[in-house]
Parts: structure tokens; sequence; C-alpha cells
């Protein structure tokens, strides 16, 4: 029988295996996907509970069990792990249908539950292959606080520019912060600038940080006021040799010039060639080339 809904305890398929099954099972039964909490509050007829009874914690897996008991009708259960709880022994029991997602996991309960039937939990669906681009540009930082003044200055500048443009967001969590599922949105102003060509990286090591800066045409990064000698990012992108489009203001370093080391969008009007994102690159090496731990600790130990 086929499920009215799928129960999940975590939501963000970024952060939890189970919620990115989930989601992609409620997709592939074409139901919605309401949390626990909701279903605890107000049961749902017909739902199949997706959880894993040592992730939904002890208080909520003791709840669950308590509606289970006293409800009116069956709910499926899918099993995406065993803590051996009572709480646990309780949801099995009282489950309609009982799923696992292992073997393993079923012939541990099939004492109990011997009608338990063992599935498992299919892979990713693979991803369109991302088309060829003739200009890929790179940012960084939490994409939904992106500054989209900036990108909206910029799509004026690729407006009627025959090539195609790609934008990567790679980000990075700050100490004290967590994964929030809007963490990883990307505003509908962004993407309407690049036609939705808009890649969502995550996470990258250094090292994949700075692949990525030397086959980017150009970095992208606004900020505030204007772009400063502390920002780490474009003295990196710079380093490397990649050109920068930022925005500058009369506290920016004196060394970073509009069309020398690199593009204020203030004063862009049409996108660079290739040839003009070639020579700011290699200017912009130079010009940051002083500016490196080697000087700074020479300043710091005279």
């Amino acid at each position: 029988m086929k499920p009215t809904a799928v129960v999940t305890f975590h939501s963000n398929p970024y952060t939890c295996g189970v919620a990115r099954f989930n989601i992609a099972l409620a997709e592939s039964l074409n139901v919605p996907m309401v949390t626990l909490d909701d279903f605890l509050s107000k049961q749902v007829p017909g739902a199949l509970l997706s959880i894993k009874c040592e992730e939904i914690g002890e208080e909520n897996a003791r709840e669950l069990a308590h509606v289970l008991v006293s409800a009116t009708e069956k709910f499926d259960v899918y099993l995406h792990g065993l803590d051996h709880s009572e709480a646990e022994k309780i949801v099995i029991a009282q489950a309609g249908r009982i799923f696992t997602a292992t073997m393993e996991m079923a012939d541990a309960i099939r004492n109990s539950r011997s009608d338990v039937q063992s599935t498992f939990a299919p892979g990713a669906t693979p991803s369109p292959t991302l088309k060829q681009v003739d200009c890929t540009l790179l940012t960084f930082g939490m994409a939904h606080k992106i500054r989209v003044a900036g990108y909206r200055k910029l799509g004026e500048v690729l407006h009627g520019d025959s090539r195609t443009f790609r934008l990567e967001i790679s980000t990075a969590l700050h100490e004290g912060t967590t994964f929030s599922e809007d963490f990883f949105t990307v505003g509908k102003e962004i993407r309407e600038v690049f036609d939705g060509n808009v890649s969502f990286l995550g996470f990258l090591a250094d090292e994949e940080v700075s692949n990525r800066m030397r086959a980017a045409d150009a970095l992208v990064a606004f900020f505030p006021h204007g772009v400063r000698e502390n920002n780490t990012t474009v003295l990196s992108a710079m380093s490397h040799g990649c050109a920068v489009i930022t925005n500058i203001d009369q506290h920016s370093p004196s060394w970073m010039v509009h069309g020398l080391s690199v593009f204020d969008i203030d004063k862009m009007v049409q996108f660079p060639s290739s040839s003009e994102l070639e020579e700011v690159g290699r200017n912009a090496k130079q010009a940051v080339a002083p500016y490196s731990f080697s000087q700074l600790s020479k300043i710091i130990s005279q």
C-alpha cells in the first residue's frame, strides 16, 4: 500500500543521510515529507515513518512509541538503524509493516517480527552533466548571505554578452554556526544573473580551492563597502593569477587598481575579454607578491 507521506526527523539533506534518503523516497512516491514533530502533534493517516531511533533521541522515541500504541491505525515503519532501546522495541512491535535498510537489521528483529522486509538504500541519481561554458566565475561565502547588489550590477554588465557564464559557489562553516538548510540556498536574483547556471560546491579543502582558483576565469567577491587588504579570498585569488571582480572604495589598498590588478564592478561597462582577464590576473599576481606571511613576519620581527 502506497504511503500518504514520509515522516522524517532531520530534513537537511546536506547534513543527514537519512534526510537525503527520505527526500528522494518522498519524491519517488510523489507524496509529501513531514517532520517527526508534525507527525507527533497530528498523526498523518497512512504515513511511513522512515527513521533511526538512535537519531531521534530517547524522548522522541518514547513519545513515538506512545503514539503508535494509542493510535487507532497501524503505521508502517522503515528503519535505518537499530539502537535496541525499549522504545524502539515498541515501535517495531506496533508497526503495521516493518522495513529495514539492510538484511543484518532484518535478521536482528526477525524473532519479534517474522514479517520484516529487508530492503536497501539506493544511491544518488546521477546529476545532469554540466554544460560547457565560455567563462567560469568563482565565489566564496555563505550562499544565502552573498551580497546581491554586486551581482545585480554584474548582471547589467553581462547583459547582451554573447558568451555563456557559470557561477561556482564554495562556502565554509564559521565557528559557532551550523549547516542550516538556508545555508545552501542561492538567491533568485543571483540565479537569474546566470540564467540558473549556478553550481554549489559546498566546503572545499585548501588544495581544491587552489585548483578551482587556477581553473576559474575570475573570482567574484563583493563587500559591504569595498575590498580590503585583509580579504584573504581576494588576495589568494590574486596570488594564483586569477582575475578578481570586486568593489573598490577610498579605503581599498592602492595596489588594487581597476583594469590593472583587479576589476571594479562599479567601473565595468562590459565584461572583460579572455585576454584582459588573463592580463589582469598576471598583474594581480605581481601586485600581491609583497604581501606574504614572510613579509608580514619581517614586519612583526623588527
